[in-house]
């Protein structure tokens, strides 16, 4: 037995998995963008700083001098965690002051735009800024820049407390959103509950289709199982059928056979004897057949709603029919011809059915022509279809009485030998085959019971 699953447990383990995915990604994003503007905050008083610098960059006789500005050392003291390194380089490249052993990037000029990077100073990692100015005074003409470093313990400290922020809110967005995944996988699988609900308060027996609201995706489940539910009541039916049929239909001959054999076992009467004898031989016969009629129209009904049709050549199996036939039938003067226009008639069919159908046909033309009938099958193929047919010149059927005929256990006579299955089955066979069966009167005043059959397609 296959292990069961929770087909909401897994539904929601898949949005959870598709959840921690999008958190993961997001979280990287989150994490960027808090990076960004912890820099953004904290190159802001970078940038203030060198400029205020900057503007205490003086031209004198001596030189050119720096006056430090006390606001400068009081705008980084805005982050008293991290620390702070600066210098200010000539127009030569030489400080002329500060920390001298401060790192500069490869490949560096000083200009216009300022420039930020990260750097290993003193056993931690700095965020250095580049700030230049032009000087042409006194003859003195280059670019003074300062270059200024903080540590980033507060950038570091800002990025973690914007990112958990972020990824708080992100978190409870998304534990809301999993409980509403969980609420609506619910109710989406509603409709599954109600059908089970209905399929197990049902009685045995009740069998009607399923009248439950479901939406279109559980639409084609609701009708798999309706129309499983109609064939399995129409399975029913047919045991059902079988049944009382068999009851009504055996029933009266056994009672008849057990009354003759009763009066046989006290008659006295040799001559008296022997006629009972022989009416419970042809009752016997006749319950025989009766038996095995029953048996093969519950076998065509049967196999019509269960077996898938394959390829059969009709020309084929009317030979083989009709063989057997001849066989069955040898010690009677019946004549039997085949014949046919075509060398291979296929269509889709169930070989078991269309030879019970075949059978039938002409025992029941043995069974009710004269002694000397002629019973010919022929296989034709006509206006676009294949046509089977068995002729015979019986006393044939009144046109008036053709639809008659093919119910079960009608007869045109009820003193007339039968049991009123032999045309049921053949019309039970060829609704299976969706065939078209239709009685007509031969050219010889015989019945001619004629199926067709839409071509198969060619292979």
């Amino acid at each position: 037995m296959a292990r069961r699953y929770s087909l909401k447990r897994r539904l929601l383990i898949r949005m959870g998995a598709i959840f921690i995915i999008a958190l993961l990604l997001l979280g990287v994003g989150i994490w960027r963008y808090a990076e960004r503007a912890a820099d953004y905050s904290f190159d802001r008083l970078l940038t203030g700083a060198s400029l205020s610098i900057l503007e205490r960059v003086f031209v004198t006789n001596e030189g050119i001098e720096v006056d430090m500005p006390y606001s400068t050392m009081s705008m980084l003291s805005l982050a008293p965690e991290d620390r702070a390194f600066y210098q200010v380089l000539g127009p030569d490249g030489f400080p002329l002051t500060g920390y001298p052993d401060l790192p500069l990037p490869e490949h560096w000029k000083p200009g216009n735009e300022p420039v930020f990077f990260n750097a290993r100073y003193s056993g931690e990692t700095v965020r250095f800024l580049l700030q230049s100015k032009l000087l042409t005074e006194q003859g003195i003409h280059g670019w003074v820049t300062v270059q200024i470093g903080q540590t980033r313990i507060a950038r570091t400290a800002l990025t973690w407390e914007v990112f958990l922020n972020a990824l708080g809110l992100l978190l409870l967005i998304m534990s809301l959103g999993l409980l509403f995944v969980w609420f609506g996988i619910g109710r989406a699988l509603r409709p599954l509950g109600l059908i089970s609900q209905d399929l197990r308060n049902r009685a045995p027996a009740q069998l009607s289709p399923l009248e439950v609201p479901a939406p279109k995706e559980i639409a084609p489940l609701v009708n798999s199982l309706n129309t499983f539910m109609r064939r399995l009541q129409g399975n029913l039916n047919l045991m059902q059928n079988f049944i009382a049929d068999a009851a009504h239909q055996i029933r009266t001959p056994l009672s008849t056979l057990q009354v003759q054999l009763d009066m046989a076992e006290h008659e006295q009467d040799n001559a008296a004897l022997k006629r009972r004898l022989s009416k419970a031989r042809e009752l016997s016969k006749r319950l025989i057949r009766l038996t095995n009629q029953l048996l093969a129209h519950a076998l065509v009904i049967h196999r019509g709603d269960t077996q898938t049709l394959a390829r059969v050549n009709l020309t084929e199996l009317g030979r083989q029919v009709l063989t057997e036939a001849v066989r069955d039938h040898a010690h009677t003067a019946v004549d039997f011809g085949y014949d046919t226009n075509v060398q291979a008639a296929w269509i889709q069919g169930d070989t078991i059915s269309l030879k019970e159908a075949l059978r039938n046909l002409l025992d029941n033309a043995v069974k009710y022509g004269p002694a000397d009938n002629q019973i010919t099958l022929a296989v034709h193929a006509q206006n676009g279809q294949l046509q089977i047919s068995v002729e015979d010149r019986g006393p044939g059927i009144p046109t008036a009485q053709h639809q008659q005929v093919q119910q079960r256990f009608e007869r045109l006579a009820e003193d007339r030998a039968g049991s009123g299955l032999g045309l049921a089955i053949v019309r039970a066979v060829a609704d299976a085959h969706q065939a078209d069966m239709t009685l007509s009167n031969g050219e010889s005043g015989g019945l001619k019971v004629t199926l067709s059959f839409p071509a198969a397609e060619q292979e």
